[in-house]
């Protein structure tokens, strides 16, 4: 309910357990603290199955099992390795992993075991940074009255005494990689700004009920009317959360732009990019990191819920639709439409062109492309349903895509190219047509194959744009 466990602290002895979850707690970090039962070889509590995907921030003992004397790098990091297969999820970002020792003089050796062992053993993400922070200055002496309550609230005393170093101890050291840093300032500021949006939708329930007792009922009446007004009644009725969604998010964006000028969050980017941004950026690999990235902007696949007439999505243009009910032959598109076809290049190319054809009949794919107005699909209207054809072609096909005399102009003044993207571990583009499209007039249109992905609304409007200036560009008869 408040929002996904950014930071934990693990230490076998509760004592120095509290110590550092007080001082997390004190630096404005809240975090979850596990106890190392070191007779079980077990965290309590029992973290949850998978790990924790969203954290930022371990800070955790060196010395979990409490060995004697000064244990060897290889025992130390086989112990942290447990308790990370435990937290870590491997789908988590990037994190910072503190030790919390007295036994830093083999913080680095572990850290660089870990760096070989983590990933390649256990498929657990690294984390971004690893630092320390000692012990010593921050223990609290163990109580001596036998009272319970009077023993804990020695221990409270004694230990507030630490907080203020401590906390400028901590602040040290989760800042010490400013990307991170940058990253995590940004997490806050999304979190920052999703309260302010709550207080502004209560402010207008408290604007419609004076009285304090109605502000509950006139607060679901302030969402319900966002929803509506967002999305409109049917779908707002039918799918309320993302009927709500649509308007929170136009709040959402607003309340973070106040904070983008703050000096400390414009700081810690600056230190983190600043010098980055000002030269050439080079990848290690160009075209795997520009398809990766192409990717994340542009392509919405979290598509559980998604149905193949929803905006932007994109399905096969083969089986179980019929021909029939398309209209053509995926394979009467690739070359009428899409691609240069052999005899269209030199003699001396047309082997090797005639190998890339045998390829493409294979592996490029002919699809489908859903165009509906936001509007049409926000307050699900009936309409007849759009979709443009397109050819979804892996990235060592491009020279089929583009004139053989330029190398740059396509089959067609119709088409636009869109990526490269990856899609399930291929590289791929995808070519589409603006003045091939496939229509469908009735309230759902025919079976048809799984949604391969959905378009995000700034491409589709790209593509609307494209589609309406080809399909109205001027027509003018002239004699002379």
């Amino acid at each position: 309910m408040f929002g996904p466990i950014r930071a934990v602290a693990i230490d076998d002895n509760p004592g120095h357990l509290l110590a550092i979850t007080t001082g997390l707690t004190a630096s404005g970090i809240p975090c979850i603290g596990y106890w190392y039962d070191r007779d079980a070889n077990e965290l309590r509590p029992a973290p949850a199955d998978g790990g924790l995907p969203h954290l930022r921030l371990v800070l955790m003992d060196l010395n979990l099992a409490e060995q004697a004397g000064i244990p060897d790098a290889a025992s130390l990091c086989a112990g942290v390795m447990s308790v990370l297969k435990q937290i870590v999820s491997k789908d988590t970002g990037p994190y910072l992993l503190v030790f919390w020792t007295m036994v830093g003089n083999r913080a680095t050796e572990v850290a660089e075991l870990l760096y070989q062992r983590l990933e390649v053993v256990e498929g657990i993400p690294c984390p971004i940074v690893t630092t320390e922070l000692s012990k010593r200055p921050f223990m609290v002496p163990d109580p001596e009255h036998q009272d319970w309550k009077a023993a804990l609230s020695d221990f409270y005393s004694q230990l507030h005494q630490t907080t203020e170093p401590l906390r400028q101890e901590l602040e040290k050291v989760v800042t010490t990689d400013p990307r991170l840093s940058a990253l995590a300032t940004w997490e806050s500021r999304a979190a920052e700004a999703a309260s302010r949006a709550v207080n502004e939708v209560y402010a207008c329930a408290k604007t419609d009920a004076p009285d304090p007792r109605d502000r509950a009922a006139s607060l679901e009446k302030v969402l319900a009317k966002i929803a509506v007004a967002a999305s409109g009644q049917r779908p707002a009725t039918e799918c309320p959360s993302r009927a709500l969604d649509a308007g929170m998010v136009e709040i959402l964006l607003d309340q973070l732009g106040t904070s983008a000028e703050e000096p400390k969050y414009r700081d810690v980017v600056q230190a983190a990019i600043g010098i980055t941004a000002k030269g050439k950026i080079a990848f290690q690999d160009h075209e795997k990191m520009f398809a990766v990235l192409n990717t994340f902007f542009h392509i919405d696949k979290e598509i559980g819920t998604a149905k193949t007439w929803d905006r932007g999505v994109v399905i096969p243009a083969g089986p179980p639709l019929e021909t029939a009910a398309l209209g053509f032959t995926a394979e009467s598109m690739l070359e009428g439409e899409f691609l240069f076809g052999e005899s269209q290049f030199p003699a001396d190319q047309r082997d090797a062109v005639r190998a890339l054809w045998r390829d493409c009949r294979t592996s490029a794919e002919v699809v489908l492309v859903e165009l509906g107005a936001d509007c049409d699909h926000a307050q699900a209207k009936q309409r007849t349903r759009r979709y443009l054809v397109g050819l979804e072609i892996p990235v060592h096909l491009a020279s089929l895509m583009f004139s053989p005399k330029d190398k740059t102009t396509l089959r067609n003044g119709s088409l636009q190219l869109l990526g490269p993207w990856n899609i399930n571990g291929r590289i791929v583009h995808l070519l589409v047509s603006c003045r091939r499209f496939w229509a469908w007039q009735g309230e759902n249109p025919p079976q048809a194959g799984q949604v391969r992905y959905r378009l995000r609304a700034s491409l589709v409007n790209k593509l609307l744009h494209h589609y309406s200036v080809w399909s109205s560009r001027p027509g003018v008869v002239e004699f002379r």
